[in-house]
């Protein structure tokens, strides 16, 4: 029988036990960023719902109904909710558990993508439109540490395997 070429036999270690902070630090943000997608998402589509201050440089309102507040016509705060909810998938005790590599490459990936967007989204709000949104930037601050959170978890995994 042909195995899996990552599949583990009595001579490969196992991997380290993930440290108990980092699955209550994945899940204290990615719930925190659940919390904000839906919050932006109703306030998408119900008009009048977002409290942000909507003067100067910090202007909710004019940064989340910019051009740049959708992509293909879905609203960014609904991509946002679907990449919190994914990840909170990605993050459940079972799938950490797991050795198949499609649930360690879905979180890289997942954040990876996740820190892309923020990049895209800050350059939009910084440099065209002049304007931040406080709420957007705490969905950014909280997709970074994911990133960090993920990148410290596959870094740990590596250097205590090798």
């Amino acid at each position: 029988m042909v195995q899996h070429a990552e599949a583990r036999d009595e001579t490969t270690p196992a991997p380290p036990a993930r440290p108990r902070w980092f699955l209550i630090t994945a899940w204290v943000l990615t719930l925190a960023g659940l919390g904000v997608s839906v919050y932006l998402t109703v306030a998408h589509y119900q008009e009048g719902a977002l409290v942000c201050s909507s003067t100067g440089t910090v202007d909710c309102h004019s940064v989340t109904t910019s051009k740049y507040s959708e992509l293909l016509g879905i609203p960014l705060p609904l991509l946002g909710l679907a990449f919190f909810v994914g990840f909170a998938a990605l993050i459940t005790p079972p799938v950490l558990r797991s050795e198949h590599p499609v649930f360690r490459w879905g979180r890289l990936v997942s954040v990876c993508v996740g820190l892309l967007f923020v990049v895209y989204l800050v350059t939009a709000e910084l440099a065209i439109l002049h304007k931040i949104c406080l709420w957007c930037t705490g969905v950014h601050v909280i997709t970074i540490l994911l990133f960090v959170l993920v990148l410290f978890d596959e870094f740990r995994r590596i250097g205590d395997v090798d």
